[in-house]
C-alpha cells in the first residue's frame, strides 16, 4: 500500500502534463494489452463457451424489472466516476473550445468497450471453472458468490491455479491488470481533492499533494489491518450506495429544477461540438435521471434499514458507513462554499493543461 501511494503521489506532484497524462499514457495501454492476452487465453479454455453464453444471453423477462435499470445506473455511475468530481476536474484542464459531446461520447464508449472486453475474459474463465467442477455457470455463481472482491481475490486465484500452461503467468497478468487499473483510478480520484485544495486555498501543488494525498494515505492504513477488508467493504458500500448517488441526485435536481440551467448547458455544448445534443438529452437529465436516482435512493434506504449490511456489527456500519458517507457530503458542501481566491476563477488554457483529460 505504501508503494502504491508513493507512485500515485509522485505522479500527482509532477502536475497534469508531466504527471497524470504520462501515467495514463503508460498504464492504460499496458492495461489493455495485458487484458487482451488474458482474454485470448481465457476464450481458448474448455468450458469458456458456456461462460460466454451466460454473459451474452439476455433474459428478456428482466427488461421490465426496475431493479435492473437501477443496477445499471449504479454501475455506470461507479464505472464512469459520475458524481466523484473526477470528470469535472479532468474536463477543467481542457481548452475552453473543446468539443464537449465528442469527448463525452468517446469516454463513454471507450469505458463500456473495455468493460465488455473484461466481461469476456472473466466469464470465459468462470465457464472454465464451472467445467472443472462439472456444474453450470449459474450454479457456480450461486455456490461461490462470484462477484466483487470475492471474484478478484478468492474465485479467480482458484481458477488461475487450474489453468494449464506456464505456471503463474495467467495469475501475474490478471493481478498486474488489477494493479494498473487500481493505480489509474487512485490517481484520478486523488487528483480531485488535490486540485481542490491547491486551487481553493491557493497553495502549491506539491503542498496540496502532501496534505491531501498524505492524509488519505495515512487514513487508508486502516485497510491494511486485520479487519481492513470489512472496513473497506463497509466504506465502499456506503460511499457508493448513498454518498455518490445522493450527490448525483442533489446535483441534477439543483441544475435541472432549481437553477433551470440544463437548456443553457445544452446550447453551450452544441456551440462547441460536432455532435448536437437534442431534446432527448434534456428529458434524460430533467426527468429520467432524477426519477431513477430517487427510486434508487429509496430502495437502498429501505434495504439498508431492514437488515445489517453483510451482517456487520452496528457500530462498524454507523461509524465506517453512515458517518463516512455523510462526512464526504458535508466536506464537499463546505469546499463548494469556500470562495475562490480573489473571488475569481481563472480559465487556464496553457499548454500544461491541454489534453490532460485525454
Amino acid at each position: 500500500m505504501l508503494a502504491v501511494w508513493v507512485i500515485t503521489l509522485g505522479f500527482l506532484a509532477r502536475g497534469v502534463k508531466k504527471g497524470i497524462e504520462v501515467a495514463n499514457k503508460i498504464f492504460i495501454p499496458l492495461l489493455v494489452v495485458l487484458f487482451l492476452i488474458i482474454v485470448v487465453r481465457a476464450v481458448t479454455l474448455e468450458g469458456a463457451a458456456d461462460g460466454l453464453s451466460a454473459f451474452f444471453t439476455p433474459e428478456w423477462s428482466r427488461i421490465a424489472d426496475p431493479n435492473v435499470w437501477v443496477a445499471a445506473y449504479g454501475q455506470i455511475f461507479f464505472s464512469l466516476s459520475i458524481a466523484f468530481a473526477i470528470m469535472v476536474t479532468y474536463s477543467s484542464y481542457l481548452p475552453k473550445k473543446s468539443d464537449i459531446t465528442n469527448n463525452a461520447f468517446i469516454t463513454g464508449f471507450a469505458n463500456s468497450s473495455f468493460e465488455i472486453l473484461a466481461g469476456i475474459g472473466v466469464f470465459a474463465a468462470v465457464g472454465f471453472m464451472a467445467f472443472q467442477y462439472d456444474t453450470s455457470v449459474g450454479q457456480l455463481a450461486a455456490e461461490r458468490g462470484v462477484g466483487g472482491i470475492g471474484l478478484a481475490f478468492m474465485v479467480f486465484p482458484e481458477i488461475v491455479s487450474q489453468i494449464p500452461g506456464i505456471p503463474g503467468l495467467f495469475g501475474f497478468l490478471f493481478f498486474a491488470s488489477l494493479v494498473l487499473a487500481g493505480l489509474s483510478s487512485l490517481i484520478s480520484i486523488t487528483e480531485t481533492y488535490v486540485a481542490a485544495v491547491s486551487e481553493k486555498f491557493n497553495v502549491s501543488r506539491v503542498k496540496a499533494v502532501l496534505f491531501g494525498g498524505g492524509l488519505a494515505a495515512v487514513i487508508s492504513l486502516l485497510y491494511a489491518t486485520r479487519g481492513g477488508l470489512s472496513i473497506l467493504d463497509t466504506v465502499d458500500h456506503f460511499i457508493n450506495t448513498f454518498g455518490v448517488a445522493l450527490s448525483g441526485l442533489v446535483e441534477i435536481v439543483a441544475l435541472a429544477w432549481l437553477a433551470r440551467s440544463i437548456k443553457g448547458l445544452k446550447e453551450h455544448a452544441n456551440q462547441t461540438s460536432d455532435i448536437m445534443l437534442g431534446n432527448w438529452w434534456v428529458v434524460c437529465l430533467q426527468v429520467i435521471t432524477p426519477i431513477v436516482l430517487g427510486y434508487m435512493m429509496v430502495q437502498n434506504l429501505i434495504l439498508e434499514l431492514s437488515s445489517a449490511y453483510e451482517g456487520y456489527p452496528v457500530t462498524l456500519l454507523v461509524v465506517g458507513g453512515w458517518l463516512v458517507a455523510i462526512a464526504a457530503i458535508v466536506v464537499g458542501v463546505l469546499f463548494s462554499m469556500k470562495k475562490w481566491p480573489n473571488n475569481e476563477l481563472e480559465f487556464n488554457d496553457d499548454k500544461d493543461s491541454k489534453g490532460a483529460a485525454r
